[in-house]
């Protein structure tokens, strides 16, 4: 019984230690010291490219089968689906070639893009990259993170811009059935502001095919940015104010768990967070501080996160 107490505790000293440092727990590793690993153990990584072309051109179809359009021949579907499905392609491409090429540039070997084709309400569940070398500094750090969500999260305005203005308000249909609601961030509400003014009771706005598509990107940017451990957020914030990330990481965190009273589905971002993503973010060291136009740059990618956040993505009604 002691022995099993024991390694408990262990464990869990281990485990909180990584929540904390974004680290595996090794005993001798000091969480304020700068990680960093010598270009020596760094190995060349050589780029593939021929499963990424395949995802990406099934992630296309998927997401041009499951747009939100129809037809009277399967033919004609497939055309209706292309301005949603070219729109989220494009989204997601900005943003994760942003994150490819800003690595590149700072010396950090990573793969292409992998897109994730799923058949589904939206026909995909987005794209990641991977880095195959350690980040050097934070600098790198900074841009590898930022350059995904800022040209993708404009690459979403453009598109909500233009889809909301071909949207139309129509009556909500007086039938039985479950009609899906999509939830509105503060800005995609100020936009649909703009265009029709307050939706009068019993109606809503039947979005453009362009407008979902920017709505996901919207919520994908919200997602990446929030400033937990490995996510995008992650990255911008503990490059602006070092360990002290690991504080915003726990009210994140907190209110994830607290928004799963109000959507379930956070609650799979809470188990995703503590397996996966960590709290805190890994140590990297710091050569030289970032310029007023990094900072603030950073800070207004943290605005975009409050601006694009949906409490409650999807309700059924």
């Amino acid at each position: 019984m002691i022995i099993l107490l024991r390694r408990v505790r262990f464990f869990l000293k281990r485990y909180i230690f990584r929540l904390n440092n974004g680290i595996p727990y090794t005993g001798a590793v000091n969480p304020e010291d700068d990680f960093f690993i010598p270009p020596s153990e760094i190995f060349p990584y050589k780029t593939k490219w021929k499963l990424n072309l395949f995802l990406f051109i099934t992630t296309l179809c998927t997401t041009t089968l499951f747009a939100p359009s129809s037809g009277e021949t399967i033919g004609e579907a497939l055309i209706n689906g292309l301005p949603y499905s070219l729109t989220l392609m494009t989204i997601l491409s900005i943003h994760e070639f942003g994150h490819y090429f800003a690595a590149l540039k700072s010396g950090v070997s990573a793969t292409l893009p992998y897109f994730i084709p799923f058949p589904s309400l939206i026909g995909t569940m987005g794209a990641v990259i991977k880095t195959k070398s350690p980040i050097p500094h934070r600098r790198a750090l900074f841009y590898i993170g930022i350059m995904g969500p800022l040209p993708g999260f404009f690459a979403s305005l453009i598109a909500v811009i233009a889809g909301v203005s071909m949207s139309e308000v129509i009556p909500v249909p007086l039938t039985g059935g479950l009609i899906i609601q999509l939830g509105n961030s503060i800005l995609f509400s100020l936009i649909v502001y703009i265009f029709h003014g307050s939706i009068p009771g019993g109606h809503d706005l039947f979005l453009h095919p362009v407008a979902w598509a920017g709505w996901i990107g919207f919520f994908i940017t919200s997602l990446n940015l929030m400033p937990i451990g490995q996510l995008d957020g992650g990255h911008v914030l503990y490059s602006l104010i070092g360990r002290k990330q690991t504080y915003a990481g726990w009210l994140a965190l907190a209110v994830l768990v607290a928004l799963t009273f109000i959507w379930p589905g956070w609650g799979l971002w809470v188990v995703i967070t503590l397996l996966i993503l960590m709290v805190a973010h890994p140590p990297v060291r710091e050569i030289s501080p970032l310029s007023f136009k990094e900072k603030t740059a950073g800070w207004f990618c943290m605005a975009v996160f409050i601006l694009t956040f949906i409490p409650v993505p999807v309700q059924l009604i």
